[in-house]
């Protein structure tokens, strides 16, 4: 096994991260890098296709079968960028530095470089590895119609890894995650916009209501913030204001006000409870004449809970114990990435590898080529531990945590 993971070559994994990284692919415009990482994963050893439901944002699938029957293990990413500003990639020393190289062309890259070591190694595994890779991820353009399409067809795998983790969740082992869901409340009175010497008598009633309805808000998210719960990994679930828009000019009365945030929870509730404690507390804010409020929603992820003695949990912990010499502390997340996805609608247990993700979305996003090889080495060996772990007691153990792991409630 030690040679096998000596198979990892760093240079090789340096050379397709430069490549991907060269290669825009920002949030709806993937089909170049998509047909780019379908060429290189089929170099690698895998057979491959293309889902192409969404022209311009393809999912790529690859699959590289075993020696032997048995289970299937996906790797899963997703190959857009956030649509922002970023100097040229460059490449020097130690440092790839480009839009994407961190979030997630690294973990990308990664994928590339298990797929050739295991074909390179005669295939000696059981089962077959499932590649999936797709667009259209990062909020809030991305719908992540790609993914959920493979789920939908069920191109799924037995157990996932994810190729990507948060900066202050990559050295643990991620076992939950809270849902997520964006919220925009507009609020508009009767009138024109007007002069404020020609505003009527009760002009200043929405923002009146708008001052109460944040207050409310923030409350809220205080008791939030108090309230017990039985997620000790996750912390409490949260309220956010982010945005706040009244008026566009310092003497005109504005006609709407716009309020826009987040709002996390826990795996006990859904989106469609989220939205009716949000509608409760409206409801509680008395309206004054002439003024109207809704809420609109965007959905960016269920929550997700996995227990902890999942078979690919105990997989990875295997393998982060070899490499690493320690196991990792269990952790959940308050972001969305798609484990969400892959466990609470595809019902795949999955866990999360991150490849040196810390500058994520950042100015200046780069990464260090040191620190690819032991998320390599992590991934390569979790596989294998996942698929070589074979017969009736394993099956029975996957089927009890497939019944179980939704009331798992903490570490």
């Amino acid at each position: 096994m030690n040679g096998l993971l000596a198979n990892v070559k760093l240079k090789r994994v340096a050379d397709d991260l430069w490549r991907l990284v060269c290669v825009p692919s920002p949030t709806g415009g993937e089909r170049r890098a998509a047909l780019t990482y379908a060429r290189m994963l089929a170099a690698a050893g895998a057979r491959v296709e293309l889902d192409e439901t969404i022209y311009e944002s393809p999912a790529v699938i690859g699959r590289l079968a075993g020696k032997r029957p048995g289970r299937t293990f996906q790797l899963a990413g997703h190959i857009d960028h956030i649509d922002a500003p970023h100097a040229p990639p460059v490449r020097k020393g130690n440092i790839i530095c480009g839009r994407g190289a961190a979030d997630m062309k690294s973990g990308l890259a990664g994928i590339l470089e298990v797929i050739r070591v295991l074909n390179e190694s005669s295939r000696d595994f059981a089962g077959q590895v499932l590649v999936t890779v797709y667009g259209l991820h990062e909020a809030p353009k991305g719908t992540s119609a790609p993914i959920m399409n493979l789920i939908r067809r069920k191109i799924t795998g037995d157990a996932a890894m994810v190729a990507e983790s948060t900066a202050h969740a990559e050295n643990r082992v991620v076992i939950m995650g809270k849902g997520q869901a964006i919220w925009t409340i507009t609020a508009e009175r009767h009138g024109q916009t007007c002069h404020e010497m020609n505003a009527p008598r009760d002009g200043d009633a929405l923002c009146r209501f708008g001052l109460k309805l944040a207050d409310q808000l923030l409350q809220y998210n205080r008791n939030l913030q108090t309230r017990k719960h039985a997620f000790p990994l996750l912390g409490p679930e949260s309220m956010f204001i982010g945005q706040i828009h009244y008026g566009d000019f310092y003497n005109r009365l504005p006609q709407k006000m716009v309020l826009q945030g987040t709002r996390r929870w826990h795996p006990v509730q859904s989106f469609k409870d989220i939205r009716r404690e949000m509608q409760k507390l409206m409801d509680g804010i008395s309206l004054p004449k002439g003024v109207t409020a809704h809420c609109d929603w965007s959905l960016t992820g269920e929550p997700y809970c996995i227990g902890p003695d999942e078979p690919v949990v105990r997989a990875y912990r295997r393998a982060r114990r070899t490499v690493l010499g320690r196991a990792g502390a269990l952790a959940g997340i308050a972001v969305v990435v798609d484990a969400h996805r892959l466990v609470s609608l595809g019902h795949v247990p999955t866990v999360l590898q991150g490849f040196d993700n810390r500058s994520a979305h950042a100015d200046c996003e780069y990464v260090q080529i040191a620190r690819l090889r032991q998320p390599c080495r992590i991934m390569l060996l979790t596989i294998l531990n996942y698929l070589n772990t074979a017969g009736e007691k394993h099956r029975k153990s996957y089927e009890a945590n497939q019944t179980s792991r939704r009331g798992y409630r903490g570490s």
